[in-house]
């Protein structure tokens, strides 16, 4: 019984307090309490946090649009960029394409008596034992073993071995090679040889010079077309130094190669018969 009493007067003071409380919020200068502002404040914060969001998202919507028009661009200027490199290509063939006409006009020019073929240098090998140059064409142009190669500024070397579309030339300097030549000034034949001391220098030292025949530093050097491989007339050089030996039989020359072999890029190789 008593704790049936206590209950009801619990519920009975709980009403009073809430009509209390009703009645105080009811006055128009009425003051929030603590209590009733921490809960209106927990109450708000949800409907804060999404305010927020939704505004952030309302207000950063152009920051995806733009990665998307960031990303659409990327893959508009990477296919420009495929299509620029397609051109440059496209180009640098054209370049080549017409240096090599260029140069074997130049070649024609220089040498109207022989027929050539105009090639590019596409490898080259320096060793200690071969100096060869590689280039791209061969059979199907024409090109056999034997033919003399050229340039512009003079004498290359010859065709030593050929496939449908390569060739290989061994070049004057290579210390195997030798060349018969002629001192355009005496008129008197000499022998060119490569070696393995010089060539590095684009250099040849000339032998079997005739007695009492002595060669000044600026002489120039042909090819004298004996031989049965090179034509008569081809500049090899020109003479940098003389040396005069005990046997005169032994006398020397230092000849400096008129053909750079360190920017050596286009050859031309001698084919047919000599037109005059």
């Amino acid at each position: 019984m008593r704790n049936k009493f206590l209950k009801t007067l619990l519920i009975i003071i709980g009403v009073i307090v809430l009509f209390s409380i009703i009645g105080l919020t009811n006055g128009k200068n009425r003051e929030v309490t603590v209590v009733e502002a921490l809960f209106s404040d927990i109450i708000t914060v949800p409907q804060r946090v999404y305010t927020h969001l939704k505004n952030w998202i309302i207000k950063d919507k152009d920051f995806f649009s733009d990665i998307e028009k960031l990303k659409e661009e990327n893959k508009k200027l990477k296919q420009e960029n495929v299509q620029l490199t397609d051109k440059m290509v496209d180009y640098e063939l054209l370049v080549s394409e017409n240096n090599v006409l260029k140069e074997h006009l130049k070649m024609e020019s220089a040498y109207p008596d022989y027929e050539v073929v105009v090639a590019e240098v596409i490898s080259g090998s320096n060793s200690n034992w071969e100096d060869v140059i590689l280039i791209n064409k061969g059979k199907n142009s024409g090109i056999l073993p034997n033919m003399a190669v050229i340039t512009t500024e003079g004498l290359v070397g010859y065709v030593e071995s050929v496939s449908d579309d390569t060739a290989k030339i061994v070049s004057i300097i290579d210390a195997g090679n030798s060349v018969s030549g002629r001192v355009v000034r005496t008129r008197d034949a000499i022998v060119c040889m490569g070696s393995s001391l010089l060539r590095e220098n684009g250099r040849l030292k000339a032998t079997y010079i005739p007695l009492g025949v002595e060669l000044v530093e600026g002489d120039k050097i042909e090819t004298s077309g004996m031989g049965g491989i090179y034509p008569k007339g081809i500049a090899i050089g020109e003479v940098t130094s003389f040396t005069v030996k005990k046997n005169p039989s032994e006398n020397e020359a230092i000849i400096d190669t008129f053909v750079d072999f360190n920017r050596l890029e286009t050859v031309a190789v001698i084919i047919g018969e000599v037109k005059i």
